[in-house]
């Protein structure tokens, strides 16, 4: 069958040129000890990628817009083509690099904080702002210090979840934030489902088993045992897609699994969605988990699944994978996060902890863009138009 792919135009390219070169550098060169120069690498690479064929738009300045979305999926598919070598010689090895050079410190500290846009609310109106907070059962231990705006009445703090109660005043934005000093659990002391059929449900989310999902699964792994099923679709899911962005404005509500497989295409929520559906539809329970890298260089947001395995309990698989080797194809890196992952700040774990509404209205299509800072990451949300509706910056110290 013919992937469809997603759809690209002019309505999605509204991030600047000069945004977009940060992207490459967090992308290609985050590792590098000269960001100056890195900067200007990525510049180029972004050049040949237009010269290439990479549309842009132009503003009325005569300023060169990009999609996010487009430019990653440009330049993977032109790696994987051999038309530009920015996919195989800068953003595969800075990946390898981040996960060869995590050592297993048993201590880590982290800033977190969210900057949120309230430059379009009335003064003194009433909020309840959220920002993820870790999972208590993931740490061995776990000091959390809040950091709060003086606009702030009330704290809550819970399990994965920071709430603060603020009236807006004049200022365009309000941020709150965390410092966090924590020391990763074990994978396998994670306690097993109470109740089954909490990550057997056929709908929650992303995850909805239809009928062409559970046919998939059927035919997959058909009545192999829960160890054999998963790797039958560890393989499914690394063999037949490409790990890029999304354009979420694009997913079926009603069937986005399903619009997974005909599209081709996914990113780290949806792999771990369709893994998860596909446990789930025969009989395996399954859970969706999320959070941050420990990566110094680039803790970013991501997304991976879990598959409760009787001979190893709740066993993580991770489509970072895709990414690391090549779509697949080098065996050495191919099952890297099959079957463990690495240190994780894990803020989420669907169905039963998760951040939920954040507080402030976020638009229906929308970019997640990640750029560098001089320690750690910015991670903004935008709106089409390119303003900015929040902006997580997140660093390891």
């Amino acid at each position: 069958m013919t992937k469809k792919g997603q759809a690209f135009g002019d309505i999605y390219r509204s991030v600047p040129e000069e945004l977009m070169t940060g992207m490459l550098v967090l992308e290609g060169y985050a590792g590098e000890a000269d960001l100056t120069a890195a900067r200007k690498q990525a510049g180029e690479a972004l050049d040949r990628a237009t010269r290439d064929g990479l549309p842009t738009r132009m503003d009325d300045t005569g300023q060169r817009l990009y999609d996010p979305v487009e430019v990653i999926s440009h330049l993977k598919t032109a790696g994987r083509q051999g038309r530009d070598d920015f996919w195989l010689l800068r953003m595969m090895p800075t990946l390898r690099q981040f996960v060869e050079n995590l050592n297993p410190v048993p201590r880590v500290v982290m800033t977190y904080s969210r900057t949120f846009n309230i430059s379009g609310l009335p003064p003194d109106k009433s909020l309840r702002l959220r920002m993820p907070l870790p999972l208590a059962e993931r740490y061995k231990t776990l000091d959390i210090e809040t950091h709060l705006p003086t606009e702030a009445s009330q704290e809550r703090k819970s399990d994965g979840r920071l709430e603060v109660k603020v009236l807006t005043a004049s200022a365009p934005e309000i941020s709150c934030g965390v410092t966090l000093t924590l020391e990763p659990q074990a994978q396998d002391a994670l306690p097993p489902p109470t109740d089954r059929d909490l990550y057997l449900r056929p709908k929650e989310g992303l995850i909805v088993i239809s009928d062409q999902i559970a046919a998939l699964a059927e035919r997959l792994a058909g009545d192999s045992k829960p160890e054999s099923a998963v790797r039958a679709f560890w393989n499914y899911v690394m063999n037949e897609f490409q790990f890029c962005p999304i354009h979420y404005d694009q997913v079926s509500v009603e069937a986005p699994l399903d619009w997974v497989t005909e599209s081709g295409i996914y990113d780290c929520q949806l792999a771990s969605a369709l893994f998860v559906g596909l446990c789930r539809a025969r009989g395996i329970p399954a859970r969706l988990v999320g959070g941050n890298f420990m990566y110094l260089n680039s803790p970013t947001n991501h997304y991976w699944a879990e598959a409760w395995l009787d001979n190893s309990g709740w066993t993580p698989f991770d489509f970072l994978s895709w990414d690391l080797s090549n779509g697949g194809e080098d065996s050495d890196w191919r099952d890297h996060f099959y079957g463990r992952t690495d240190a994780r700040l894990v803020t989420e774990c669907l169905p039963q902890s998760f951040v939920g509404a954040i507080g402030i209205a976020v638009p229906p299509a929308w970019h997640i863009l990640r750029t560098k800072r001089d320690e750690g990451v910015d991670i903004q949300l935008l709106d089409l138009n390119g303003t900015f509706s929040y902006r997580d910056t997140v660093a390891i110290r």
